[in-house]
């Protein structure tokens, strides 16, 4: 499962490389080669946002509530904004607007200013966590089934499967569905999920499933181009909380959850570079960098390339950012927990000052 962790964070940034890289050309009957590769790849990297949100709840339903992991987390996100924030400043790279108060409070205040809308929803989801667990698991598996049904009835089916997009439709990017997700992740925790019981009918789920992503987006693209219908929904597929992303992100979830574990070297090893991944994340979405980053690989570039460079190119950035990621990050938790010991070791010397 942290090796699931680690491809899901890897999904992300080739979300953000093609999203943000101005990648995802307009679909159309002269799309470019480059162009159905680039959806194609979209398709199947969508359902990584899912994933960790049923990571959280598979594992936080069974783990109580403790201040020093969201001080740690808190720690992490502030690390991110106001450092990029500060080497930014110390290079001159900050333009007049990007000093104003509302982005000073972008960089100081991250979690209340939504800079990153997953830690926001997760920040809410932890500090629920307890009347979450006692929830979860107070009620009867009926009853918490039927719950989850309820919502994904409200949340995903409706905006589905009609032809345009509904006002309560947040597109996945909201704590709601965060939620609805954490209470999918707690229930195959306490009680599987017998619609998929072996890894090969996860995977095939995962697979099944990102291809109708990408031919329900495909057919809709080819009757606006002809149309002019539908504009609104013409990525509806690739939402969050779309039932085809649902199943795929479950899907590839419960394929690795019923696999064999590791041996113990490489388990330990996939362990502690998972506890990193985070940080990927943090550090390409940070403010000053989330539209950058892409640049400095010349992805836009790319797509009138030949494919083959264009895949290279695509990969290489991906694979870039996240080492990247991972040293920053190694950086940061080196620095914090040597901070803490020295806290702890001035501690100690006051108290024996004092006896």
């Amino acid at each position: 499962m942290d090796f699931l962790r680690i491809l899901s964070m890897i999904m992300v940034t080739m979300l953000h490389a093609l999203g943000k890289g101005e990648l995802l050309l307009p679909m159309s009957a002269d799309l470019p080669p480059n162009g159905w590769v680039a959806w194609i790849l979209e398709c199947f990297s969508v359902g990584a946002v899912n994933i960790f949100m049923l990571l959280s709840g598979y594992y936080l339903i069974q783990s109580g509530f403790r201040i020093k992991r969201l001080w740690e987390l808190l720690f992490q996100v502030l690390f991110y904004s106001v450092g990029v924030f500060v080497l930014y400043g110390c290079f001159g790279l900050l333009l007049g607007e990007q000093k104003d108060i509302y982005h000073l409070l972008q960089y100081f205040l991250p979690v209340h200013m939504e800079v990153y809308w997953f830690i926001t929803s997760y920040t809410v989801i932890y500090l629920f966590l307890p009347v979450l667990a006692a929830g979860v698991h107070g009620v009867s598996r009926i009853a918490l089934r039927n719950t989850i049904l309820g919502l994904l009835i409200y949340e995903c089916l409706f905006k589905s499967i009609l032809p345009f997009q509904l006002e309560t439709d947040s597109k996945g990017y909201s704590f709601l569905w965060y939620l609805i997700m954490f209470l999918i992740g707690a229930y195959i925790r306490l009680y599987g999920f017998p619609l998929i019981r072996r890894s090969w009918q996860g995977w095939l789920a995962f697979f099944g499933s990102s291809l109708l992503i990408f031919a329900e987006t495909a057919v809709l693209h080819f009757i606006y181009a002809k149309t002019g219908r539908l504009e609104g929904v013409l990525r509806a597929g690739t939402n969050y909380n779309h039932i085809f992303d649902v199943v795929a992100s479950i899907g590839i979830f419960l394929a690795f959850l019923y696999r064999k574990p590791m041996g113990k070297k490489k388990g330990a090893f996939i362990s502690r570079l998972s506890s990193y991944a985070l940080g990927v994340y943090l550090f390409q979405e940070s403010i000053l960098i989330r539209y950058e980053w892409q640049k400095w690989f010349s992805l836009p570039q790319s797509m009138t390339g030949s494919l083959g460079g264009f895949l290279l190119r695509v990969f290489g950035a991906v694979a870039a950012m996240f080492c990247i990621g991972i040293v920053i990050d190694v950086i940061r938790w080196g620095m914090y927990y040597g901070l803490v010991r020295l806290f702890r070791r001035n501690k100690t010397e006051e108290g024996a000052e004092e006896s």
